[in-house]
């Protein structure tokens, strides 16, 4: 559930955040009113500093008005421009690096925000016999001085954001804090190389009910229901994955016939525990706030940009987020299995109201998150070496099995990209980096 929310007000941060602020700004504008019009008689104990005649109350909120919101229109006119040389120079998916910043949204707020606040204490301001004093102009002023300061932070926010390492780091830190928190999710949980073999009477197949993209489990809830009836749970998809409708997305396995394949039960259950989203998502998806990374990469070696010196900046960076998973034996995570137990003859009964995840499918993801990367790079020396540092990098933390597989991609990467050079320089300089790889020994863990 929490999950689900999160992802619900990632989705609709710019309506929350705006709408918070036009809120704010409005009810500050009832506030003062009911301050003006005496309903709440306040103003009498207030410094006489602070207080102004309703005229030229009204021709400071009017002049404001007119400020405020040609500078929002100016705002988002900027936003607009950002967005547009993000998506040609950087990639369509880091827009919302810039367009959710919080800065961003926050100062477009504020301007809209303190438009309305003029506006409804216009609206509600009168000339009086009695000629009252009112405060409505010095809470605009302070108003507007709190927007200076927000426009001078977008000015800072947009000066950065264009520039390349900025958009660089702030990918790497938001990966790096996905790909944390993940691993600190299933680090107390039991890791397998293999999925064991699980024989029961009955296997009953989980088919998704919607289509879009997994973009977080409720793995409690999952552990819950293998327990209510008494099965193992076996996930065949991935948080990130896209998958249509009827798709399967695991497998059930117990002793019990039950209603499970009588009304499918179990199947809306366990669909109920996966959020569906129509777009990709950081949040809970470490391969996704990877690619992201990599999409900068690909911009930066394509012919029309031809930066190699990016891409070889990039897989630096890619290289530290690799290793975190090239590090950590196993696979599949047992989710639910008792720590301690003791492993009895019968497999199947150890795992019972257990939940298998691929957590940590490493080869897949090397090759899937580099393919590409290499295509545009194998031609040009300066990035085939970037990547044969960037697997020393990932090799020199990994755990032994994971060792074994970078060796043999690296093989694969030195077949595709060697005949590329004929120079002698050249090739040295690849068979130094290949044979500095399958010369490491061991990984971290014996």
């Amino acid at each position: 559930m929490i999950q689900t929310l999160r992802l619900f007000f990632e989705e609709k941060r710019i309506w929350v955040t705006l709408g918070g602020g036009v809120l704010f700004s409005f009810l500050l504008a009832i506030g003062v009113i009911l301050l003006d019009t005496r309903m709440v008689n306040l103003l009498d104990y207030s410094p006489s500093f602070l207080l102004t005649s309703v005229d030229l109350s009204k021709e400071i909120l009017s002049l404001l008005a007119g400020s405020l919101f040609s500078v929002a229109t100016f705002t988002f006119a900027t936003m607009l421009s950002v967005i547009s040389f993000y998506s040609s120079n950087f990639s369509p998916r880091t827009v919302e690096n810039f367009l959710l910043h919080k800065t961003s949204i926050q100062t477009l707020g504020v301007f809209l925000g303190g438009f309305i606040y003029c506006l409804s204490s216009l609206f509600f301001m009168r000339s009086s016999e009695n000629e009252y004093l009112v405060i409505s102009a010095s809470v605009a002023l302070g108003y507007a001085l709190a927007c200076v300061v927000y426009f001078i932070k977008f000015v800072y926010n947009v000066a950065t954001s264009i520039q390349l390492g900025t958009l660089v780091n702030k990918l790497y830190n938001e990966a790096n804090t996905v790909m944390n928190d993940t691993i600190t999710f299933f680090q107390e949980e039991t890791k397998v190389n293999h999925l064991p073999d699980i024989h029961t009477l009955h296997q009953y197949p989980i088919r998704a009910d919607r289509n879009g993209y997994v973009e977080s489990i409720n793995f409690n809830r999952l552990i819950t229901l293998s327990e209510e009836y008494e099965g193992v749970l076996e996930l065949n998809i991935r948080i990130g994955v896209f998958i249509s409708q009827n798709e399967p997305v695991g497998t059930f396995y117990t002793n019990h016939k039950n209603d499970i394949d009588e009304n499918n039960q179990l199947s809306g259950k366990i669909n109920r525990t996966l959020t569906y989203e129509t777009e990709p998502s950081i949040m809970y998806d470490p391969n996704f706030a990877r690619q992201k990374l990599v999409e900068v990469a690909l911009r930066a070696v394509s012919p029309g940009i031809n930066d190699p010196n990016t891409a070889i900046h990039i897989l630096r960076y890619k290289a530290l987020l690799d290793a975190k998973f090239a590090a950590i034996a196993g696979r599949f995570v047992v989710l639910g299995e008792e720590k301690n137990q003791e492993i009895t003859k019968d497999e199947t009964l150890r795992y019972i109201g257990c939940v298998f995840y691929d957590f940590n499918n490493f080869p897949k993801d090397l090759y899937e998150s580099n393919w590409q990367l290499i295509h545009y790079m194998k031609e040009d020396i300066s990035g085939v070496s970037a990547l044969f540092d960037y697997l020393l990098t990932i090799a020199y933390k990994a755990d032994n099995e994971k060792l074994a597989y970078i060796k043999d991609y690296s093989n694969y990467l030195y077949n595709l990209t060697s005949p590329n050079f004929s120079e002698r320089l050249d090739q040295q300089n690849i068979d130094e980096r290949h044979q500095r790889l399958l010369a490491i020994e061991k990984g971290i863990n014996e």
